[in-house]
This record gives structure tokens, sequence and C-alpha cells, in this order.
């Protein structure tokens, strides 16, 4: 039996991940979240009622509950054998409207944290020869759009941090991959979320901030509503890449099912073509 580690299990991909894992007898999943006593007190006793499922508590920007979880859970089961970094926040605003002190909140959720569990399950992964990383991205990590610049940078962040780890870490046997969604109806969007804080500076582009807003939820709006994305295909997608061969798995894994499957993937694989190339013209 595999044990892996899902953080951000309170809800959205997470969530559905742990439920669809349960049913699967080759997998124990250890479920991980914010708030088990308090907000999240009731998703933990659901989850942690199904079968092959532990809850534990989990302040992912913590990196003293980091290291004392994957301990706990080392300690518990002898190895973690999938890491799968879910936990994130979105935010949206004027760039200048935001305070250094909120960017940095942003990306010790989505870039900081991912980071953390990385460095806290590496060393027993290399150790086994063995492991696997599967990290929740975005297709906004390929390219950046007004009101979205922070949460977009700190998605450029994390596709730095795991593609240029991945050569040194399949060479000790450990996949650190990503997977990319497109725009999926999950609670992501409908969460307080860390954004643009100095209400000063967007007030004075007279209106633009609010004008662009509008436009924009109108425009997702109306193409969520055509295409109706159904967030179990990246549920699927994850559990289709844990059931692949080992060093047969993508490192890209973009789905997207606004612009389409077939958009997607080439994005990814033109930005690997181009990486291909840059390195090559420099003697790699």
């Amino acid at each position: 039996m595999k044990t892996i580690l899902i953080t951000g299990a309170s809800s959205g991909f997470g969530k559905l991940l742990t439920e669809h894992l349960s049913a699967k007898a080759q997998y124990r999943v250890i479920a991980t979240m914010r708030n088990t006593q308090t907000s999240n007190n009731e998703v933990k006793n659901e989850l942690g009622k199904l079968l092959n499922v532990e809850v534990l508590e989990l302040d992912v920007t913590s990196e003293q509950e980091v290291n004392t979880v994957i301990q706990q859970v080392l300690q518990k089961y002898q190895f973690i054998d999938i890491l799968i970094n879910n936990a994130g926040v979105f935010g949206g605003g004027l760039l200048e409207a935001h305070s250094i002190t909120q960017v940095q909140k942003l990306f010790d959720v989505n870039v900081y944290a991912p980071l953390r569990l990385m460095k806290a399950v590496l060393p027993s992964m290399r150790k086994q020869q063995n492991g696997l990383i599967i990290n929740l991205s975005s297709m906004l990590g390929f390219f950046s759009i007004p009101l979205n610049s922070v949460y977009c940078a700190s998605k450029f962040a994390l596709e730095a941090l795991v593609t240029g780890s991945y050569g040194e870490l399949i060479q000790k046997g450990v996949e650190n991959i990503l997977v990319e969604p497109g725009s999926f109806p999950t609670e992501l969007y409908q969460k307080a979320g860390v954004k643009a804080d100095l209400s000063e500076v967007t007030n004075s582009y007279d209106g633009m901030a609010e004008q662009m807003t509008e436009y924009a939820n109108n425009a997702v709006y109306s193409a969520v509503q055509k295409h109706n994305p159904n967030a179990l295909s990246v549920v699927n997608k994850i559990i289709g890449l844990l059931e692949m061969e080992k060093g047969t798995r993508p490192m890209r894994n973009p789905i997207d099912e606004i612009s389409g499957e077939q958009f997607a993937q080439k994005v990814a694989d033109d930005m690997a073509v181009l990486a291909q190339t840059q390195m090559k013209a420099y003697g790699f």
C-alpha cells in the first residue's frame, strides 16, 4: 500500500482527490488541512470516516508544523511514496495596490509552502531512490494577465522550482512534476484569498480596476457556463499520473476544458521546445 500525503484537502481538488483515492485499495491517504478543530472540523470528520484516509492538522506556512507532520508520518508508515502539493490561495487586484506584506502572504502559500514540503520529504525519497511529487500549478503559470499579476507570479515561481529541479531529482529516483489546471469551478475562487489591500491606490485608478474586474468575471463566467468544466477531470488526471509507470510521467500536465486539451498541451510542448533550444544554444 502506497502512502500519499495531500495538502489543502479541506476543499476543492484536494477534497475530491481524497474522496476518490479512498476507493482505491492500493493507497493510504494522509489528508492534511488547517483548522481541524474549528472551521474545518466538519470536513475533517467527513473525510476521516473514509476507508484508508487519515486526517492531520497542517498549516503549510509553518516550517515547524511541516517538519513535525512529515516526521510523524514517516515514523508511522516508514515512507511517503507520493506528495501532492495542492494547497493554494487565489489573489487579485492591481499590482501597485498590493502591499509587499500581502505579496509575501500569497507567495508563502503558493511558493514557499510547496518548497517546504518538498524539502521535508526529499531526504527519505532520495534515500529510497523512489518518490513522486505532484504540484498543483495553473495555466496562469504560463502567462500573466491584468489584475492577476501577483498570483501569476507565484505560479511562475512554482513552475520554475519544479522544472529546474526535475533534472536534479530524476537522477535520484524522484519525479517532481506539475499539473496545470485552467479555470474550474472550485472553492478556490469563492474564498477570500490574498487580494490587493491598498484601497487608496486602487481608488486612484478612477474605477479602472472595478471595470476590468467586472469584465473579467463576466468573461470567465460565460466561458464556464458554455464549456461546463468538471473538476473531476483534474482529479482523474492526477489519478492517471499516479497509475503510470515510473519514468513515463510528463513533467508538465496542463488540463483546460475551456481552451481545449490540445491547445493546453501545445502550450506546454512549446515551452519545452523553447527551453531545450535555449539550453542547447548555451552548450548544455
